[in-house]
């Protein structure tokens, strides 16, 4: 009898320690690599507006701290915004090829940290031939004021055969963008485009900034002339530095 007992306490302790092991072993016990403190809160949805663009986000962004980061990994404003947009076309590459519309942890940080290697790898979603000027046109003012076929003018007559033409949207993501831009058979005008995933709450000197924005200057090259187009030249546009 005793060594029957001594039997089905032995059975009750390796079952018990498999379950333990399994519980160890699995989703929770994820050790956080730190990459949780790059990252800032997300914006609530009421938020996620361009008060410039008149429209909301196509997506909800994640937005990096670009303080931490520059004193962690030294990268320069344009590296940082380059991290942020790749970052965000990544995860939303994945969440369209999965019902899954959230990371694990562990997700988020093998993403950062291969993103951060291809930038650093000097990787460039955006990257522009040698020019002196670009034109760059603001999308969004076009869509919401129904006058897309002024673009589409300007193609037909050539506008954009003398400086390069960029496309910038502060609500749609760049994949986003690239739909519009197909949908529209705008192929062949051979549009650069800036999605809202490459705005940022700081500015080119790393210090928090109200709202979010872009530093074209920063970002593109202080030598290339910018010229802006918009569906109405008078309005402000905040999202965009020029400087």
């Amino acid at each position: 009898m005793k060594y029957l007992n001594f039997l089905v306490l032995f059975t009750l302790l390796s079952c018990g320690g498999t379950e333990l092991k399994r519980e160890i072993d699995g989703p929770q016990s994820y050790q956080s690599s730190g990459t949780e403190q790059f990252f800032l809160a997300e914006l609530p949805d009421w938020a996620n507006l361009s008060s410039s663009g008149h429209c909301y986000k196509s997506r909800s962004f994640a937005y990096l701290d670009f303080k931490k980061v520059a004193d962690s990994y030294q990268l320069s404003y344009s590296e940082m915004i380059e991290l942020q947009a790749q970052y965000n076309a990544r995860v939303e590459k994945y969440y369209r090829s999965t019902a899954v519309k959230f990371l694990k942890p562990i997700e988020q940080a093998s993403f950062f940290s291969n993103t951060l290697e291809q930038v650093r790898g000097g990787i460039r979603s955006f990257k522009l031939p040698r020019v002196d000027a670009v034109d760059l046109i603001w999308v969004d003012s076009f869509i919401t004021e129904n006058k897309v076929s002024e673009i589409k003018s300007m193609v037909q007559k050539g506008h954009f055969n003398q400086r390069l033409p960029v496309l910038f949207s502060a609500c749609l993501s760049r994949e986003s963008l690239d739909q519009w831009v197909v949908a529209n058979n705008f192929e062949e005008a051979g549009f650069y485009l800036i999605g809202a995933e490459y705005l940022s709450p700081f500015n080119s000197e790393i210090a928090p900034v109200p709202g979010l924005r872009i530093e074209v200057s920063k970002f593109i090259d202080p030598a290339i002339k910018t010229n802006v187009i918009s569906s109405n030249p008078a309005m402000k546009m905040s999202e965009l530095v020029l400087k």
